[in-house]
């Protein structure tokens, strides 16, 4: 197997997350192949980025994890061009000014050209609770939940996972 030569830093971004996350849940690999309905080889093959998981595969991860699917699906910018290049690519459709606050240059997004106002929310929220973090009204782990599980509507506090939800669930 590929993966058994590979360094962490090495695999897809997608089998880091799933380790990381299955360890600090203090799960197996057979324990999370079980809530997640698939083998362990399959589960041990994705942690190891030998495979990817397809989307309904990832979800089922996902809310055995407790977590987003895009938490476990967001894109991996491998250098800074690529990060910019998906931000100028977003300009247009997401209503981006560049522009300068206190001399230091801004990204601004139009309330009114992005879908429902989501990405000000997010900008408002992550705000809020990156200030409880430094005011230690909540935990460093209570943070990277709520990173975890963000999904435009607040934060989902999500303990640690001892079963998969129901069918239908989407109670992350």
């Amino acid at each position: 197997m590929l993966g058994k030569n590979k360094k962490d830093w090495e695999l897809p971004r997608y089998a880091r997350k799933i380790k990381e996350l299955r360890v600090d849940r203090q799960l197996t690999q057979k324990e999370l192949a079980e809530l997640s309905g698939i083998s362990e080889s399959a589960m041990r093959s994705y942690e190891l980025g030998d495979r990817k998981p397809k989307p309904e595969v990832l979800d089922r991860i996902a809310r055995a994890l407790k977590v987003r699917p895009e938490y476990l699906s967001a894109p991996e910018f491998k250098n800074r061009l690529e990060f910019v290049y998906a931000l100028l690519e977003n300009d247009a459709e997401r209503g981006f000014t560049v522009t300068a606050i206190d001399g230091k240059s801004a990204i601004i997004a139009d309330t009114y050209s992005t879908k429902h106002g989501e990405l000000l929310r997010l900008l408002d929220e992550w705000s809020e609770m990156k200030a409880k973090l430094e005011a230690e009204e909540i935990t460093a782990e209570e943070y990277a939940d709520w990173k975890r599980t963000y999904e435009g509507v607040g934060w989902v506090n999500t303990p640690p996972a001892t079963s998969a939800p129901g069918p239908g669930s989407r109670n992350l």
